[in-house]
Parts: structure tokens; C-alpha cells; sequence
């Protein structure tokens, strides 16, 4: 998400995204600095967070401890699964009217969410797993 210039606003102080902590972006800002120092301007912080996510899905973090020790791994465990790549970040950020246009209000029905996600071809089955993210 866009930081804030002379002449933009932020996208991560946009209403939407004020739940995300701080610590999230550094994450991603760092990893991006990191890669495109190996890897010159060719990764898009939307790579960087689809990346993220996938491999968030399929590791799992396992602690073991006793009465002298504590363990902690990780592990494989949740399901793998292939993301198309070479999204291009935006320059500008969306305006906040945009933003509130693209996406349903909170307080939807499903009825409501149903007759939006037929406008962007998405069906039932989309509004369950979307759903499912937000349990």
C-alpha cells in the first residue's frame, strides 16, 4: 500500500486498512528492499504479500516443551497451491470512493454479497471461502 507524498494520500491510513498493524508493512517493506537489491525493480509488493500469504496457508508452527526445554518448528501442513505472479504495483492510490465502490459494505446480507460477487463473475462458492478468511 502506498505511503503518503506531498500530493497523495496514504492507502494504509485508508479506512479499510486501519485494522492492518504497522509491523505488516515494515515486513513487507523490508522483504521488497531485500529483493530488489538481488534482484534490481522486478518484484511488486503484490507479489510479496500473495507470496506471503500462500506460504502462511501451508506452514504450520509447532511448541513442544518439557520440564527443561521449549521447541518451537515449523512445519508443512496446510494445503500448497500454485499463485499466478507478475502483478505490477500501482502508482497512485485508489481514491477512497473507488475503494468503497469495489467492495460491499460490512454490514451485507447474503443476498446483498451474492448480487455483488455475480457483478465481478464470482458465485456462492467464492463468498464461502471468502468468508472463511475472516472467521
Amino acid at each position: 500500500l502506498l505511503d503518503k507524498t506531498p500530493t497523495q494520500p496514504s492507502e494504509q491510513e485508508a479506512f479499510p486498512n486501519q485494522t492492518l498493524r504497522p509491523v505488516a508493512f515494515k515486513a513487507i517493506n523490508d522483504i521488497r528492499d531485500r529483493l530488489e537489491k538481488a534482484c534490481g525493480r522486478v518484484v511488486s509488493c503484490a507479489d510479496i504479500v500473495t507470496l506471503a500469504a500462500r506460504d502462511s496457508v501451508a506452514l504450520v508452527l509447532y511448541i513442544l516443551w518439557s520440564a527443561s526445554s521449549v521447541f518451537a518448528f515449523t512445519a508443512g501442513g496446510g494445503p500448497a497451491y500454485k499463485v499466478p505472479l507478475g502483478r505490477r504495483d500501482g502508482l497512485a492510490p485508489a481514491t477512497q470512493q473507488a475503494v468503497f465502490d469495489a467492495l460491499p459494505p460490512p454490514t451485507s446480507n447474503v443476498p446483498t454479497l451474492l448480487s455483488f460477487l455475480a457483478k465481478i463473475n464470482l458465485d456462492v462458492n467464492d463468498l464461502v471461502a471468502l468468508s472463511g478468511g475472516h472467521t
